[in-house]
């Protein structure tokens, strides 16, 4: 049984690098962002970023991860769902669907009033999950440019 999904303490931190660590590897990339940073990011006074961790039975079990932005267009702040994983273990047990609910609580209460995110086309169970929640799936290309 879960016991909570809240924002992360320092405590979290060690365990989150490892969750973050775990996702890049399953999504087959690298994640480059060390504990200090993470706590950084986590414990600081300015986030950029919200994280939501699921414990359960004293262990982190998951994370979502949320980040904001303008969209000009339409003149609103929207959120971006930067990331959402459940270890394997604890997947098939309802998780992904309540950090999916938090992350929506989150975007919320930040006066966002959409929150996009993508999916590796590969990960077909990802993209039924999501689409069992209730989202859309918009057919856009994805450009990377790295500085």
């Amino acid at each position: 049984m879960i016991s909570a999904i809240h924002s992360p303490t320092q405590e979290d931190v060690p365990r989150l690098n490892d969750l973050i660590r775990a996702h890049a590897a399953f999504e087959r990339g690298t994640a480059t962002l060390t504990r200090d940073e993470l706590e950084v990011l986590v414990l600081g006074s300015c986030q950029p970023i919200r994280f939501l961790v699921a414990e359960r039975e004293g262990d982190l079990a998951g994370y979502a991860a949320v980040t904001f932005d303008w969209s000009v267009w339409r003149a609103r702040r929207y959120a971006h769902l930067e990331c959402l994983f459940v270890a394997e273990a604890h997947r098939g047990q309802g998780l992904g669907a309540r950090l999916l609910a938090s992350a929506q609580a989150v975007a919320l209460a930040e006066g966002a009033d959409r929150m996009e995110w993508q999916t590796p086309a590969w990960n077909v169970d990802a993209s039924r999950f999501y689409s069992r929640e209730g989202a859309e799936t918009e057919a856009k290309t994805r450009f990377t440019l790295h500085l």
